[in-house]
């Protein structure tokens, strides 16, 4: 299990809001990662939590969880998430 600082989104009928959490992802159910240009967009329009700076990256890690797939949007550049799950370039992921 590899730990993670996740951005979880809590909505209302009206808005979204953002938060910080850990979240501890088992590597082998990883599916596929993507860069997570959304919440850089977000970053920028100062909606995510004020502890974060416009350098942060974000990626999008998706697990298969027996039932189907979740998306966990992580802190990190994708390079990095990947080297954390043990994989890099020459590796395929499942899926």
């Amino acid at each position: 299990m590899i730990r993670f600082v996740e951005i979880v989104e809590a909505r209302d009928h009206r808005s979204s809001r953002y938060t910080l959490s850990e979240v501890w992802i088992n590597g082998e159910y990883v599916v596929n990662l993507r860069e997570g240009s959304r919440y850089k967009q977000l970053l920028n329009e100062g909606q995510l939590p004020s502890d974060l700076d416009a350098h942060h990256e974000f990626t999008t890690i998706t697990v298969n969880n027996g039932n189907g797939t979740e998306a966990h949007v992580v802190l990190g550049e994708i390079a990095v998430v990947a080297t954390k799950l043990g994989r890099n370039s020459h590796t395929l992921l499942k899926g």
